[in-house]
């Protein structure tokens, strides 16, 4: 039997389902975060909340284009895109599965390519 599946949820976003209890996969998932190299800022075990901040390596090979474009901060105020906070959920369905999920810092389901590359690579981690 698969121990990770990834999926879909009713709103489009991805779902990385689990056949394992909330407590291991809670364990697992901060596990595989600090193994694919997210930064984990912060983790609330009882709402299954990591807040996480990950640079997508593709987002930055597009943004290395040059000395003039790392001096242009006066564009923008805000921290660069490349390293956007995610709130990875951890969701218990019942005794012996549990949902993961791609929320933005926000709290909203995420459905952009991050977010599926995110859930990619802790599937890759804990199939």
């Amino acid at each position: 039997a698969e121990r990770a599946r990834l999926g879909k949820s009713a709103t489009g976003a991805g779902t990385l389902e689990l056949a394992e209890p909330f407590d291991r996969a809670w364990r697992r998932v901060g596990l595989a975060l600090d193994r694919v190299g997210f930064t984990v800022e912060d983790r609330d075990r009882t709402k299954g909340y990591y807040f996480v901040r990950y640079v997508d390596p593709q987002q930055d090979n597009a943004k290395q284009d040059g000395l003039l474009s790392k001096l242009a901060f006066w564009r923008s105020n805000d921290k660069p895109a490349q390293t956007a906070q995610y709130r990875v959920v951890v969701r218990e369905q019942n005794a012996d599965a549990t949902r993961v999920e791609v929320m933005n810092k926000d709290g909203v389901p995420e459905s952009s390519a991050t977010s599926n590359r995110i859930l990619s690579l802790l599937y890759d981690q804990l199939k």
